[in-house]
């Protein structure tokens, strides 16, 4: 059994209980439950908002954060039974679809749960099979005041907006070995998103804006081939389709040849078709402000990728790689011409290229330290403009040192992004936060403790706002702590 409890920064409290056990009976069990609580800032500055009327930009009390998890697993012979159940309710200071200003009452609370069922199961030196059956409920409030447009008695208004949402669903899997070298993996698998509710209306005064009630299935049919062609050769083929209830169907391949030429060097060459499906949000929503678009289709992907990973002497690993993702129908919010609403559309083609770079060593001695870097050219195929919250440059670097006998060690991160572009047209700074961890693993029987600073330097850096925000620029947190112990027993 495990006990770990946080303190951080802005009033920020967190605890985690959680329990493991294995029985000689073969049953295997996992509890977990976690609280978090944070007050937030007590004031946060919006330039947007620097009026008399709006406080002066500044938004006082809004910034709380509350939620709370409970997580169970249990396995016995072949069968696992997870279940999962989340709560979270969150302020919004940034007055976010054109609520007003500096009102703490402006929040959304989600709740999520699941309960999974599986078999997994393998007979005689060939064969095998995996069912699976699930069920998922998820539920959404959000809670929005807004200035009476009417005026009179009540200057002011408060907007409810709802979704509720369930399914269930089944997979099954059938895999045979073939001629010692190929595995053949055939499965189907089932959706039925029964319900797909959506609601929007004020409170006092009432009045429905809109009420939604949908549902949706989805069928899907994989076939999977993975052939060892040689011992270093390694082919992995791929087929699925699937047949939406709100669009139609959609057949998406991939492939992947891994090559080992040398023991260790290891090449990858992955090409692959995707999709994402316009979701009942972005499909049906007419709440205030918001228009509905029910002739968005899915967005699509391929992905063709070349990866090189190179054991280096004395510990080190190296994995670098290129990519080229063209990406059509790419699904975004937008304001509409006339009316000024957000609604969704197809609405870009866009193209993706990158490399990324990894450096990693860890040794005997307890001493690990790594460096990453991104970079992405991210255009509009059409007009070749960047695209908008998107970095040229992404960087990471860690260092963590033994202090003591492997008991004490000291770390740091450094988080490096380059600028961005915003909605405006304007850019979103770049930024390099360092982050500084004192930790010590069972120095005291039981205990592991960490102390960490965040934003050591209290650096100033935003990320660009979305078309709900009057922000061009969001700004971030500045320097902030975090203290945490974990007990084991």
């Amino acid at each position: 059994m495990t006990f770990s409890g946080d303190l951080a920064s802005y009033g920020t409290f967190k605890s985690r209980l959680t329990y493991g056990h294995q029985f000689d009976s073969g049953l295997g069990m996992l509890l977990s439950a976690t609280y978090f609580d944070s007050h937030g800032q007590d004031k946060l500055f919006f330039p947007a908002f620097d009026t008399p009327a709006t406080n002066y930009g500044i938004a006082e009390g809004a910034d709380g954060d509350m939620s709370h998890q409970a997580f169970m697993r249990f396995d016995y012979h072949g069968f696992s039974l997870e279940g999962a159940y989340g709560f979270r309710e969150k302020q919004i200071p940034t007055a976010s679809f054109g609520t007003i200003f500096n009102d703490s009452e402006e929040r959304t609370t989600d709740a999520a749960a699941y309960l999974n069922l599986k078999y997994d199961h393998h007979f005689g030196k060939d064969w095998g099979y995996v069912g699976r059956l699930d069920y998922s409920n998820q539920n959404y409030l959000g809670l929005y005041p807004y200035n009476n447009p009417q005026g009179g008695s009540s200057p002011r208004v408060l907007n409810v907006d709802i979704a509720h949402g369930q399914w269930w669903g089944g997979e099954f899997a059938l895999s045979k070995k073939l001629f010692q070298n190929q595995t053949l993996i055939v499965g189907t698998e089932f959706r039925d998103d029964f319900r797909q509710d959506q609601s929007n209306y004020d409170a006092e005064p009432y009045y429905q804006y809109f009420n939604s009630r949908q549902n949706a299935t989805i069928w899907g049919f994989y076939v999977q081939d993975a052939i060892q062609i040689h011992r270093r050769l390694h082919l992995d083929l791929g087929l699925r389709t699937d047949h939406y209830s709100t669009f139609g169907g959609t057949t998406n391949p991939r492939v992947a040849l891994i090559y080992q030429p040398l023991e260790k060097t290891t090449l990858k060459f992955l090409y692959g078709q995707s999709f994402r499906a316009p979701n009942a949000y972005e499909l049906y929503y007419a709440g205030q402000g918001q228009e509905p678009n029910l002739n968005l289709k899915p967005e699509t992907a391929k992905t063709t990728e070349m990866v090189l990973e190179q054991g280096i002497c004395d510990g080190f690993q190296l994995v670098a790689s290129g990519y080229y993702y063209p990406i059509r129908g790419l699904i975004s919010a937008t304001n509409a011409p006339v009316s000024g609403a957000i609604v969704y559309e197809n609405s870009q083609r866009v193209d993706l290229k990158g490399l990324e770079f990894t450096l990693k060593r860890q040794s005997s001695s307890g001493l690990e330290a790594g460096i990453s870097l991104s970079l992405e050219h991210a255009v509009d195929a059409d007009t070749g403009s960047p695209l908008t919250n998107s970095p040229h440059a992404l960087g990471t670097a860690n260092l963590s040192v033994p202090l003591f006998r492997r008991k004490l060690f000291a770390s740091t991160n450094l988080e490096y992004v380059s600028k961005r572009r915003t909605l405006a047209g304007d850019f979103a700074g770049a930024y390099l936060v360092p982050n500084f961890t004192l930790f010590s693993r069972g120095a005291l029987k039981g205990w592991d403790v960490s102390a960490s600073l965040y934003n050591a330097f209290d650096s100033i850096y935003s990320d660009p706002g979305s078309v709900e925000h009057m922000e061009d620029v969001i700004t971030q947190n500045g320097r902030n702590f975090r203290l945490k112990l974990t007990y084991h027993f």
